[in-house]
């Protein structure tokens, strides 16, 4: 053999090689998909280094453990932007969405409602005071979250709407709002009922101090709104959560932050958080 040519047909078969595995890695890549999140606790609350944690994160990194077609990732974003967000195409789809909240002339694709929550009224629990204390939300200040929609108002989360028409103050997240309730810069604090059972999990101390109302704010069925014509889409993402639900995993994780399944037919009966 023509010695010149010992030395290139090993190369030629390592590039072979080479060619293939690259291809096959391609073959077997994953779809990215950008899923929108903003403070709403427990579901995406964002640590002090400025990382996500709570149930949306747990939730993605479930669901890129038990398939391999899609790589969900976070896109985060305010709660006040994620429309224009959405419309500008930066994120895919988000999760723990009400299609009630102002997304009623956006194109999409919407789920299956597979959990449920809704907001509560908060006071401290001082001396004298009961129920009632609920029942005049004018004179009292109010505590809320910028960009969330609040059934006392309409679900009207225009910030300047809101503080023309109440007393209210908006800050950033729901640990915020029961931080300045605490502090005594507001009257009523209003809070989904999942957060504050997480909250008080957690704070067992502050059970006693707090006032919660019997009654609720809103309660509303969440879904995962997704971009349309974009894959998964709907049928697909219902699938997936089918999926998890099935062999258990679904249950575990939110159990973890206290959210117990439920039935449809007992949430009709008693509005709850949950999931089904």
């Amino acid at each position: 053999m023509d010695s010149r040519w010992s030395g290139i047909r090993p190369t030629l078969a390592l590039l072979s090689l080479l060619l293939v595995l690259t291809n096959s890695d391609e073959a077997m890549a994953r779809e990215i998909v950008r899923v929108g999140v903003y403070e709403y606790a427990p579901y995406v609350m964002s640590a002090d280094d400025g990382s996500y944690y709570g149930l949306t994160p747990d939730l993605i990194a479930l669901l890129n453990e038990s398939q391999d077609a899609y790589e969900f990732t976070l896109y985060p974003v305010s709660a006040k932007r994620r429309y224009q967000a959405f419309s500008h195409g930066d994120f895919d789809m988000i999760f723990f969405e009400s299609p009630d909240w102002d997304w009623q002339h956006t194109e999409l694709q919407i789920s299956a409602p597979f959990n449920a929550d809704g907001e509560v009224y908060v006071a401290l629990n001082d001396p004298g005071r009961g129920q009632d204390y609920f029942d005049n939300l004018q004179d009292l200040r109010l505590l809320g979250v910028l960009g969330f929609h609040y059934g006392f108002a309409g679900r009207n989360a225009d910030e300047n709407y809101l503080r023309d028409h109440y007393r209210i103050t908006l800050s950033w997240s729901n640990q915020k709002t029961l931080q300045l309730l605490c502090e005594r810069h507001g009257d009523i604090a209003i809070v989904n009922r999942s957060f504050l059972a997480y909250y008080l999990r957690h704070n067992p101390d502050k059970e006693n101090a707090l006032l919660v109302s019997d009654h609720y704010d809103q309660i509303y069925q969440h879904h995962i709104l997704i971009s349309p014509e974009f894959t998964p889409g709907a049928e697909q993402m219902n699938h997936l959560l089918a999926e998890l639900k099935q062999d258990g995993r679904l249950k575990t994780l939110f159990a973890g932050y206290g959210i117990s399944e439920c039935s449809a037919r007992q949430l009709a009966e008693k509005p709850r958080f949950c999931f089904w």
